[in-house]
């Protein structure tokens, strides 16, 4: 090739390639790759609609082989790499934070949602028919992440991690374990022994500790036997009788309760926090009679009432586990 030859296309570049077909020189491998001609079949097809036919064999030109970067590895400055990863991370673009209705209106949202539902229905499903199958590694993984952790229930349910005693099983990697409230049983807190619950027996013993509807019941039992024979479990009935004939109303009580908070500036006695209960010197399991009387109670938060509070003699089990006559 003559050092001196330019593109016979027209950008007065230095040609590179000589097609032997049209005999002309170019500056580019193909002649549609040709700056020159790039503008003009741009000005030429600006508006122009292309068939059905047309578009099939455009998109088949892009595929395997016949796409121009078929076999090579695309290589990206980290300038790059950091627009792209912004950009799927929705941090740019003029739709930054906006929701279907804000960008296509309230009916195509509508009919896209519909559409997206769809396509996850039936035959429609990409994964319909098809049995996922994952290795070894991927199934532990699953299953010890939706295994329970013990520092995860002492922080959202300090109230249940301070009466119930917890450990890992030392058999099974990430299992919990309790202790059976039965004294009699070899599973017992008495007896040093320990068993694993089940997700339902320890979701319903922390309802009964946490929520407003509890009655610190749920009870842990390893078995139906220890269940039916623990005097606690058998004396329930008498205890709810009791609690119905309270000399008191509980409109009266949520009145002292509001007293003595607002007496107490709703800080705890104990540390100055924020108090949610009011604690009572006299147990008013024991002394019901003086429930109502301001001078035996004050504020407290959760953590000191069930810390401080409620403790040894005074402790949640065993006020729970007295029968009162």
């Amino acid at each position: 090739m003559d050092k001196g030859v330019l593109c016979e296309y027209g950008c007065g570049r230095k040609a590179l390639y000589y097609f032997k077909y049209s005999k002309n020189w170019c500056c580019s491998k193909s002649h549609n790759q040709c700056p020159t001609l790039i503008e003009k079949n741009k000005k030429l097809n600006k508006g122009r609609v292309f068939s059905n036919e047309t578009k099939r064999k455009m998109s088949e030109t892009r595929r395997g082989k016949n796409n121009s970067m078929y076999g090579k590895k695309r290589v990206m400055s980290e300038e790059s790499r950091k627009k792209m990863s912004e950009s799927h991370k929705g941090k740019t673009g003029p739709n930054k934070g906006k929701t279907w209705e804000e960008m296509y209106g309230e009916e195509k949202a509508k009919e896209m949602r519909k559409k997206l539902s769809q396509r996850s229905k039936g035959s429609s499903n990409p994964m319909y028919g098809k049995k996922r199958v994952f290795s070894k590694q991927t199934r532990k993984r699953m299953s010890e992440g939706s295994m329970l952790k013990i520092h995860i229930l002492e922080e959202r349910y300090p109230l249940f991690s301070k009466i119930e005693e917890l450990r890992y099983n030392p058999d099974v990697k990430g299992e919990i374990q309790v202790h059976c409230k039965n004294h009699n049983c070899p599973n017992s807190k008495e007896q040093g022994g320990w068993f694993t619950p089940t997700k339902i027996q320890l979701s319903e013993r922390i309802r009964q500790l946490e929520k407003p509807d509890g009655n610190y019941g749920g009870h842990f039992y390893c078995c139906e036997e220890c269940k039916n024979s623990c005097p606690l479990f058998n004396n329930r009935e008498h205890l709810r009788k009791e609690e119905s004939e309270k000399p008191y109303t509980n409109e009266e009580y949520q009145m002292l309760r509001e007293y003595v908070l607002e007496r107490d500036k709703n800080k705890c006695q104990y540390c100055d926090k924020k108090a949610e209960h009011v604690h009572h010197e006299r147990p008013q399991k024991l002394e019901p009679f003086f429930s109502l009387d301001p001078d035996l109670a004050w504020s407290v938060c959760q953590e000191c009432h069930y810390g401080k509070g409620h403790i040894d003699e005074c402790s949640t089990g065993n006020l729970a586990s007295k029968i009162c006559k």
